[in-house]
C-alpha cells in the first residue's frame, strides 16, 4: 500500500488539530505540564494518531514552528523585494511588509506563545532570524551602500529586528486593535525614517483624520 503524503488532506488536518490544541493547552497550562495524552484528547484525537507524526510534545513543537515559519518566510518573497514597493508619500506600505502582519495576525496564537511563553526561548532566537532576514533585505533594497547609512549596516539590522519584534507583541498583547495594513504602514514608517524624522508622532488633524480612516 502507498504511505500517505504530508499533503493529504487527512494528514494535514490532523496535524492542523494537534497544533491547534499545543497551542490551546501552552496558553492555557505552559509548556511545561503538558502530556501527549493531552495534547491527543483536547485535538479529538488518540496518542496513536499523535505517535504517527509526532515523536513527542517537543517534536510537534518543533515541527509546529519549522511549518509555520516556512510559511513566513515563503510569504515575504525576500528575493522579489525592490525599492519601487516603498511608497514615502501615500504611506502605502510595501506588499512584504504587509505579507508580513497579514501572517502574524493569522497565526496570533501561534505567535503569542512563541513571543510569551517563557520555556521556549530558542523558538524566538529562531522568529528573530527570519525577521533579521526579512530587516536586512528591507535594508539593502533601500540602502545598498554602506555610505547612505549613518550606523553600521549590522547595528541597523540588529536595532530594527529587536524594534519589529517588540511591535508586534504590542500588536498582539493589544488585541490586534489595528488592522495589519495600518501595522504595516506605520511599521515601515519606523523602520525606514526613525521615530523622530519630522516628527511622525506628531500627527495634524489631517493627518489624524487620514488615520481614523485607514485602521
Amino acid at each position: 500500500m502507498k504511505a500517505k503524503s504530508k499533503t493529504d488532506p487527512r494528514i494535514v488536518r490532523s496535524r492542523q488539530m494537534f497544533r491547534d490544541a499545543l497551542i490551546e493547552l501552552i496558553k492555557e497550562e505552559g509548556y511545561d505540564s503538558l502530556t501527549v495524552q493531552k495534547i491527543a484528547a483536547r485535538a479529538d484525537l488518540n496518542r496513536a494518531t499523535f505517535y504517527l507524526h509526532y515523536r513527542d510534545k517537543q517534536d510537534l513543537m518543533q515541527q509546529s514552528v519549522n511549518e509555520v515559519f516556512n510559511e513566513l518566510t515563503q510569504s515575504l518573497h525576500l528575493s522579489e523585494m525592490n525599492p519601487s514597493g516603498f511608497d514615502y508619500q501615500t504611506e502605502e506600505p510595501h506588499p512584504a511588509f504587509l505579507r508580513l502582519f497579514e501572517h502574524i495576525g493569522l497565526y496570533a496564537g501561534f505567535y503569542e506563545v512563541i513571543l510569551n511563553e517563557p520555556n521556549l526561548p530558542g523558538f524566538t532566537g529562531e522568529l528573530t532570524e527570519v525577521i533579521s532576514r526579512f530587516v536586512t533585505a528591507g535594508i539593502n533594497t533601500v540602502a545598498p551602500r554602506d555610505n547612505q547609512l549613518n550606523v553600521p549596516r549590522e547595528m541597523l539590522v540588529s536595532y530594527t529586528s529587536a524594534a519589529f519584534l517588540g511591535v508586534i507583541g504590542w500588536w498582539l498583547k493589544n488585541d490586534r486593535q489595528f488592522s495589519p495594513k495600518y501595522m504595516a504602514a506605520k511599521t515601515m514608517l519606523l523602520a525606514i525614517k526613525g521615530p523622530y524624522a519630522e516628527n511622525p508622532f506628531m500627527l495634524g488633524e489631517s493627518d489624524k483624520s487620514s488615520d481614523r480612516m485607514s485602521q
